[in-house]
């Protein structure tokens, strides 16, 4: 293998490969100059494209299309300008969200599961670009930035009750 083709990726998302430690897995995304894959059991890891102990079980997609697609995607979705690829299992697909008022004489409010999904999926990506801003500022002393990520971390753990909505569970809130 040549140094070019070690730089970028070999494999498409969705493609199935099996890796000498973990096993087979799915590419699901590219990170820079690495692989994000879900093995068996949901373990998501990241392998790097140079990494020689990575084989193609069933190949899929155009790697560098992939690249170029999920680049774009994530520009273009932090703007909100267009919507994020949803991660919902597949149990939920077409399920309603239903609150029933604790007031007998009160409606009851359904919601399209996709839709309260969606808003999670939302709230996730905000804090996460909040999370990014706080360590950047360079006005911030480290412990009034580790003071911030601390409530940062908490509303994620509040958010912990909704994992059981994600496909993957590398793609769910995780807190303390």
């Amino acid at each position: 293998m040549t140094q070019d083709e070690k730089d970028g990726p070999r494999f498409g998302v969705g493609s199935i490969v099996r890796h000498l430690q973990f096993g087979v897995g799915r590419v699901v995304a590219f990170e820079p100059a690495e692989y994000v894959i879900v093995f068996r059991g949901g373990d998501t890891r990241r392998v790097a494209f140079a990494y020689d102990g990575l084989e193609a079980e069933q190949r899929a997609g155009d790697p560098e299309l992939d690249r170029i697609r999920q680049a774009v995607s994530e520009v273009l979705g932090e703007h909100g300008w267009i919507d994020v690829d949803l991660e919902l299992g597949r149990r939920w697909t077409g399920g309603t969200l239903r609150m029933i008022p604790g007031k007998a004489d009160t409606q009851s409010k359904d919601v399209p599961i996709e839709v309260f999904f969606k808003k999670l999926v939302g709230i996730r990506d905000r804090l996460r670009v909040l999370e990014q801003k706080v360590n950047s500022q360079p006005e911030l002393t480290n412990e009034a930035k580790l003071e911030l990520q601390g409530y940062i971390t908490r509303c994620y753990g509040s958010l912990t009750t909704f994992n059981v909505l994600f496909a993957a569970k590398g793609s769910s809130f995780a807190g303390q």
